[in-house]
């Protein structure tokens, strides 16, 4: 019994300091990865800073805003404008026309079937 014990005893030992190797190399990488992190922090930090513009140097954030909110809402008025436009060309168009779009063979590919003409009747 006093033999396993201590086999016993000398396996936590050894598991011990095993485990004590192992923390010391974790604690040795994260030191590298810190220094890394702070190496590029550095340099982000420089980038950033370049990238900034002087104070009264070019636009302001507002400026940049105010100019898109522009430039949304003008868009958002010409595509109603094309809406209202392409629904009233749908409307007004004759009949004949329609069918002769639907049956069309050509541009896509999807046109009249074999041995029908571009109205749907049979070719001749």
């Amino acid at each position: 019994m006093a033999t396993n014990v201590t086999e016993i005893l000398d396996r936590i030992s050894d598991g011990q300091n095993e485990l004590t190797a192992e923390q010391a190399q974790i604690a040795s990488t994260l030191a590298a990865q810190s220094q890394v992190l702070r190496l590029i922090s550095e340099q982000l930090g420089i980038v950033i800073e370049k990238l900034t513009p002087e104070l009264g140097d070019g636009p302001t954030m507002q400026e940049l805003l105010a100019e898109l909110v522009a430039r949304v809402g003008d868009n958002g008025a010409l595509l109603r404008r094309i809406d209202r436009r392409t629904d009233s060309i749908a409307t007004s168009l004759s009949d004949d026309v329609v069918r002769a779009m639907k049956g069309a063979a050509a541009a896509n590919g999807h046109g009249a079937a074999a041995g029908q003409s571009a109205d749907g009747s049979a070719a001749s």
